[in-house]
């Protein structure tokens, strides 16, 4: 705290400046935009440089406001496309997660990347909205290591739409003439015999990258959860004595919060993952399960010395994923499909199909039931119960053919 002396006598100073009791410098107010009231050191002495100080900071007041400032929905096609799509993106976290607005975030800059960050919205035509999709099929996915597909390409047109629809520019000539790419046939996941899942643990545990695979593995077809989800939970969220885990409607995919069982498998891997967390030092119940490796991130790693956060959870483990499938014989089997595998045994087993919806987060029958792949020896299974249930119905039909044919043959026999 400064002292001011008594007996030296402040000058006067213009109307709108003060001088604090409690500080050397000339103070003065000011309102925000919400009207609150702000008290502002000009870090002056001098008063002719402390209304200089005063002019200069409310004009800067300004500007910023007017940069902050909602444009006219009129004006919004007169905007650059990088910034009506950051005034789009904002307007759907309303309605959507973060991280779903950061991934779309990441898949819109291939767009303004080709049209050009300071392009107009209203300057965008069909022509090379159509050039877009011929150039951009021939490109190659870094993370795929192929070509990008139509369904791609289209979800990125959709975003595009869905922001110049948001700026009043997507025209009903636009709308009538604008034709998305033949996608083909959304095929159906695949499914995991139980000696292919043993095939995995084998391998993953002779080789030190594979094993956080292996056990995410376990948790996925032990519980039927999704890798983001697997990814996102935190120490308070697995219930191992209460044999169930908690996801969060943040991170499930239909918004709506669940507790799957766990079957034996995912205890086992969330028993080995705890264990793992514990020695990175992920030991608060709001700690991440899977915590985030500093060191793959470029620009984190520049930041700090620290290897480990376990206030961020791990972005993804496809890499050794593939390689360990690739080395097991099962190129092209997706992490998604042990959620096919673990739906597949469950109506194998019998189990009701609302409860295989409650335990997978499903909100429809249809969808449910696309997960299901019935295997060759459920079937075989399926035919002797209800083979089994239809005897007598057999028996009967066959010795009602039997005496047919007899009393036939005794009718030809007298002739």
């Amino acid at each position: 705290m400064y002292l001011v002396v008594k007996d030296k006598k402040r000058p006067k100073l213009p109307r709108g400046l003060r001088w604090d009791p409690k500080s050397p410098y000339i103070f003065f107010s000011w309102r925000d935009a919400d009207g609150k009231l702000h008290q502002k050191s000009t870090e002056k002495t001098d008063p002719a440089e402390a209304l200089l100080f005063k002019m200069r900071f409310l004009e800067h007041q300004k500007e910023k406001a007017k940069d902050d400032e909602e444009p006219e929905l009129s004006e919004y096609g007169k905007l650059p496309l990088a910034r009506v799509a950051d005034l789009y993106f904002e307007w759907k976290l309303a309605n959507s997660s973060e991280r779903t607005i950061d991934r779309e975030r990441r898949i819109f800059k291939n767009v303004l990347n080709f049209f050009g960050r300071d392009r107009l919205v209203k300057s965008i035509r069909l022509p090379r909205i159509r050039q877009y999709q011929k150039i951009r099929r021939k490109h190659i996915s870094r993370t795929m290591k192929q070509e990008v597909t139509p369904r791609t390409i289209n979800y990125e047109m959709q975003l595009l739409r869905g922001i110049m629809t948001y700026a009043g520019c997507w025209t009903p000539e636009l709308a009538a003439n604008y034709k998305p790419l033949r996608q083909a046939k959304r095929r159906k996941g695949k499914t995991a015999t139980s000696e292919q899942l043993m095939k995995l643990i084998e391998a993953a545990r002779k080789n030190e990258y594979w094993v956080l695979a292996m056990y995410c593995m376990a948790v996925a077809v032990g519980t039927g959860c999704r890798s983001c989800e697997i990814k996102n939970l935190r120490i308070q969220d697995i219930q191992l004595e209460a044999g169930k885990i908690r996801i969060l409607r943040e991170i499930a995919k239909n918004r709506h919060e669940r507790e799957p069982i766990l079957m034996g498998l995912a205890e086992w891997g969330l028993r080995e993952l705890l264990k793992r967390a514990q020695l990175l030092g992920a030991t608060q119940a709001e700690h991440y399960l899977l915590p985030l490796n500093i060191r793959k991130s470029r620009h984190l790693a520049k930041l700090t010395n620290q290897k480990w956060d376990v206030t961020r959870p791990m972005t993804s483990w496809v890499k050794s994923w593939r390689k360990l499938v690739e080395h097991c014989g099962m190129k092209g089997f997706r992490f998604h499909d042990l959620r096919h595998t673990f739906r597949t045994l469950g109506a194998e087993a019998g189990v009701p199909l609302e409860v295989m919806m409650a335990q997978l987060g499903h909100m429809d029958r249809e969808t449910s039931l696309e997960y299901v792949h019935i295997q060759p020896g459920a079937l075989r299974k399926a035919k002797e119960k209800i083979e089994s249930e239809q005897a007598p119905v057999l028996a009967a039909a066959q010795g009602h053919t039997l005496a047919t044919f007899q009393v036939r043959h005794d009718l030809i026999t007298k002739n």
